[in-house]
Parts: structure tokens; sequence; C-alpha cells
């Protein structure tokens, strides 16, 4: 046997199994080491705790903390950044943390990260309106001495993360999930990029919008510098630059440049009110958010600002060219500033505000003042298809509306309007000229078959008008309105067309044109009125009450030249009401010196009536009156009868066939 084990094949045999042994030995080494990750403990996880907590100021867990040991990569799972107050919302979760750094670098004095990356976090950052926030300390404000040692790192990824924001002054909030960020040096800065998807951005208590985002940025002394954002949100599609100041947090400054859809912005800013509006506009601004001091406080400050412009915008149905201004939002108010627009051949400017905001117990108001000038009634009327009239002039004016946010209903305001008619139009004031009677005259006598039409040209007009309005009452000061045959002053109030009380004084140089005036105007507000032959010059004062499409009018008139039944019946004066399509007269008297008549009675305004109502019912007293007139006014003028005619009568019925 001692032969054999000392026989040179079997030392040899020996030999090669011993290496074989030592290297699965040392394989099998290795491969232990290098899958072996190891549990560094609670104690050194409490120092780990401990240390990150001093420097943050910030209370700091880990729920696990081991080490790949070959691979020198250090793992930390779910830990916890706490926030202001045991109570708060946490800083920072993550589920796992992996931190990769080789042990071969630590030779030559430097500490470097070649990775790191996180998955499975939820970020939570807080403002407040004093000023506080929850952002942790991750940058030293104190100057450290110089050091043997280096750090670097060179990649950084977080990665099926969620990052909150919420401001409690303003209020509002952004929560941006599947979020993604991924930070390199592959020169001698930081470059990244990062994205979210499907988040959700609410302002104060409008609708909430989803918002979608894709950025590319460095960081530069301590600053990320965002190169370009893509930011997509509902009803918006946005470029922005800009600049975040990690260690002066909230310090953050954005460039922006939006294409916004306006229908979109109506369903998130105003989503409880039924107006519509239709268009895009352009906005180019500035994003400030900031700390700043007011007084012996420290707040969280915010401003937006910045132009916008819209080719054509539309609110409800009517529409305003080339509209555009500045806006300035911050936390206390909203300011719409210098907007200009066109508005139906003219053009208008106005500014919008809307303040205190944020306040508690103390509701916001909104403020719209507009001025506007040569706007084109005819434009404005073939707009609104206004049945029965169309206006002809220029008009300038001013108007100021006001409500408290949210309650539309309680709005007020007040305003003028001024128009001056198209041309060198003459139009009729308050006292007829011997010209303009004489005009009126000889338009009466150039008869011609009669034309029940309403005005089919557009109307010049001349107008003076101020105004007030609330929740209830729209009141009317004294006002003056004309055409080149009617003028109106006018003053009272109107529940908005309903319980109206309206004083007026009407002089009409032809109550023909007159009537087509005031039935187009009646036939426009949706009481459809037709146009009865009468003529002749006069005034008339009196009041409307009730409801302006069912109006109540009553008043003394007076007239000279009257023509009616194609006959002229020189001057009149009397009394009458004015309902539902009749005038009932009283005390009325017609002519004078020997032929006079007295009437009292009903006439219909119209015939045939569409209710089947009778056309006219009066009492007429007649002293000799010449028979002419009689017999061409009912139509009996091949009677061969003269002379003069009295007596009383009680005429009823049709008007064609009393």
């Amino acid at each position: 046997m001692k032969k054999l084990f000392g026989h040179p094949v079997t030392r040899r045999t020996r030999r090669f199994a011993r290496r074989v042994v030592v290297t699965c030995a040392v394989i099998f080494a290795v491969t232990f080491i290098t899958t072996l990750s190891v549990d560094l403990g609670p104690a050194l996880r409490a120092r780990a705790e401990t240390a990150a907590t001093q420097y943050m100021g910030r209370p700091m867990h880990i729920g696990r903390l081991s080490v790949h040991l070959w691979l020198g990569r250090f793992v930390v799972e779910d830990l916890v950044i706490e926030g202001l107050t045991p109570e708060s919302r946490p800083f920072l979760l993550a589920d796992r943390i992996t931190v990769s750094m080789p042990w071969s670098t630590l030779v030559s004095r430097r500490v470097v990260f070649d990775a790191i990356e996180m998955r499975g976090w939820r970020m939570y950052v807080e403002t407040f309106p004093d000023g506080r926030h929850n952002f942790p300390r991750f940058t030293r404000n104190t100057p450290r001495g110089p050091s043997a040692w280096t750090t670097t790192l060179q990649y950084v990824r977080a990665y099926q993360g969620e990052f909150s924001y919420a401001d409690h002054g303003t209020p509002w909030s952004v929560v941006a999930r599947n979020l993604d960020v991924t930070v390199g040096r592959p020169t001698s800065e930081y470059r990244g990029q990062a994205r979210f998807s499907n988040a959700t951005i609410a302002i104060q208590s409008y609708a909430p919008m989803n918002a979608d985002m894709r950025t590319s940025f460095r960081i530069v002394d301590g600053k990320i510098v965002l190169d370009r954002i893509e930011l997509t949100t509902d009803g918006a599609q946005s470029e922005l630059t800009g600049v975040v100041d990690i260690g002066r947090w909230p310090e953050q400054t954005y460039q922006i440049r939006s294409l916004v859809q306006l229908p979109k912005m109506r369903e998130i800013f105003w989503a409880n009110d039924t107006f519509s509006l239709s268009g895009e506009s352009r906005f180019t601004g500035t994003f400030h958010l900031f700390r700043e001091q007011i007084g012996d406080r420290t707040r969280t400050g915010r401003e937006l600002t910045g132009d916008f412009h819209s080719v054509l915008a539309g609110i409800n149905d009517f529409r305003f060219s080339d509209l555009r201004g500045s806006v300035r939002w911050v936390p206390e108010s909203l300011d719409v500033t210098n907007a200009t627009t066109g508005v139906y051949g003219g053009t208008a400017r106005f500014n919008y505000r809307m303040a205190p905001l944020g306040q508690r117990n103390l509701p916001a108001l909104a403020r719209l003042d507009a001025q506007y000038e040569q706007v084109d009634l005819t434009t404005f009327t073939d707009f609104l298809e206004t049945e029965g009239i169309r206006l002809a002039g220029r008009a300038s004016g001013r108007n100021l509306l006001e409500w408290p946010l949210g309650r539309y209903a309680e709005h007020r305001g007040d305003g003028s309007i001024v128009v001056e008619p198209p041309g060198n139009t003459t139009t009729l004031s308050r006292e007829m000229s011997a010209a303009q009677r004489a005009e009126a005259e000889r338009r009466g006598r150039e008869w011609e078959a009669f034309s029940n039409h309403l005005p089919l040209a557009p109307l010049p007009l001349r107008a003076e008008i101020v105004y007030a309005y609330g929740p209830e009452w729209v009141d009317i000061g004294p006002s003056r309105l004309a055409t080149p045959d009617t003028y109106v002053e006018l003053e009272g109030r109107t529940a908005y067309g309903e319980r109206s009380r309206i004083n007026f004084h009407v002089t009409s140089a032809d109550w023909q044109e007159s009537d087509r005036m005031f039935a187009g105007v009646l036939t426009a507000f949706g009481l459809r009125t037709s146009v009865i032959p009468v003529g002749g010059h006069g005034t008339f004062d009196g009041v409307m009450v009730e409801s302006i499409r069912r109006p109540r009018i009553e008043g003394q008139f007076a007239g000279d030249q009257m023509r009616a039944f194609d006959v002229v019946w020189g001057p009149v004066e009397g009394r009458a009401i004015i309902q539902n399509s009749y005038t009932d007269v009283s005390d009325v008297i017609v002519g004078t010196g020997s032929a006079v008549m007295r009437v009292d009675g009903r006439f219909s305004l119209g015939f045939p009536r569409a209710d089947g109502g009778e056309e006219i019912n009066a009492r007429i007293r007649i002293a000799r009156w010449p028979m002419t007139d009689l017999r061409h006014a009912f139509d009996l003028d091949d009677y061969n009868v003269d002379g003069s005619f009295s007596g009383e009568f009680h005429v009823f019925g049709p008007y064609l066939n009393p």
C-alpha cells in the first residue's frame, strides 16, 4: 500500500484533486459572497436614522437596511421622512432605495455612488399662508472646510412615484402620478429627464384638471434648470422653461407659453354657471413661487403674470375679435388689465378683477368694468336677429358689473350709452321746429296705399341712456331716444321686463312712423304687434306699468293733423289706456271751432284680432261735422249727402261692419 500511495501517478492524481476542490471552494465562496445580502442590524440602522435626522432636521425611519458585500450595494427598504409634526402627512415614503458604491474607489479616497434607484415612492410637499413648508433641509448654509475625500454621484433614477404639492394659502394642489425621474452626469454637470401622467391639478373650489408632463433639466449650483417642459392639461397645451432653487424652497420661476381652449376653461372655472365660451387664446407669461416677508410675518407668495391674445373669442352667441390684454394672479386677487377687443364694428376696453381671494368669511367680489366705442348698431342688431326692428347708428358707452363669486344672482352695476345716428341724419327733438312740422304735414298729404309692415330698413337712432341694475331691478335714469320722426324721454324701473313702471314723454312728427317703431320694439321683446293706419303729429305723456311684453300704458295725448280711416280729423286731445292691443280713450276732443267730436270708448290696435275680441266699442258725440269726412271714413262715398252732421252714437262690433 505504501508503494501504491507513493507511486508518482498517485501523487499527481492527489495534487489535481486538491486543486479541483480548492477551485470549487473559491467558486462557491465567490458565488456566495456575490449574492449574499447582509442585514446591517438595528444598531447600524439606528445610527443611519440618527445621522439623517440630524442632517435634515426632520425624523427619518428605515424599515430595513442591508448591503450586498461584493457589489457594494446598499438597500434601504420602507423609508419614511416625517412631515412637520408626527401627526402630519409624511414628506417621503419609499418602498425601496438601492445605492451602488464600488469599494475600489475608496482606495483613492473617492466616494462614488455610481447608481441610486428609488422605487415605489410618494413625496408630499405643503406650504402654509405664514410661509412655513415641510421641505427638509437637504443643503448646508455654513461652508465646510477642505476635505481629502471627494463624493461623486453618477446616476439616479426614481420611478413608480407620486409627487403631491399643496398650497394651503390659495389653496391649490397638484398630484403627479406615474412619476419617473432620471438624473445622470455624462459631462461636468448633471442632466436629467422627468415625466408624469394622469396628474390632478385643483385650484381653489374650481373643477380639477388632469395633466401630463415631460421635461428635461440640468442641475447647476444647487438649482434645477428646466430646459423644456411639455405640459398638457385639460383645455391647454403649454411649453415652459424654469428654475427651481432647492436651497431656497419654494423659490421657483417658470416662463410659460400656452394655447388655451376657452370652452374647457369655462367648464373648469365656471362649472356651476350656464354661459358658454368659444375660441382659443394664446398666453405668454411668468409664474413665480417664492417666500416673502410681509410686516412681521412670512408667507408663501405666488404670482402669475402675462399677456393673452385670441383671434376670435365668444361668450354665448356674442363674438369678440382680436381680444388681448394682460393678467396678474396673486394670492389676494386676479386682475385682467388693459384688455381690448373688436366688437361688432367698434372697439371695447375692459378691466376685470376678483378680490379678495383666499380670505375666510370674506367672499371675493368679481368686477368687470367695460367701455366700448363706435359699435355698429346695424351689425349688432343683425347679429341679434331682432324681429321687428333693426337700428342704425354708432353706440359708445360704459358698463360696470359686480357680483360675489359663486353668487351671480346678486349681481349689480350701472352704465350709460350714447348713440349717434349715421351720416348727416337729423333726428327729432322734444320741441318740433316749424320745418319739421311742415315736413310732417307734407308727408301727411302725400297719402299712399297703407302698408302695415314694421320698419324694414335700419332705423337711424340718437340716444342718451343711463341705467343701474341689481338682483331684482333695472333703474333707468333720465334718458332720451330719437329717430327722424320720434323723440322719447323716459325714466323709471323694471324687474327685468316685469313689474315695470316707466314714465315717458313722446313727441312724434308722424304718428304712422312712430307706431311702426313702437310696434317693432314690442315685437322685438316678444309681443308681436301690427301697425294701424294713423297719422299726424303730437305728444304723449304717460306711464308704462306691468310687463314690457304685456304693457299697460296710461297717459295724456295731444295731436294735430291727426289722420285715421283715411280722413284728416285735425287736432285731437284726450286720455288713453293702452293694453292687450286695445286703446281705451276718455275725454277725447277732436277738431276745433264749430266742428267738434267727443269720444269715449275702446278701439283695437289692429284687426282682425287673433283673440276674436271686439274691434270697436265707443260712444261718439258729434257737433256740426262735415258729412264728407264721415262718408269717407265709413266707406260711404257713393252716398251723395253733404252738409254738417250732429248726433250721439254708440258704435261697436267690427271695424269694417260696425
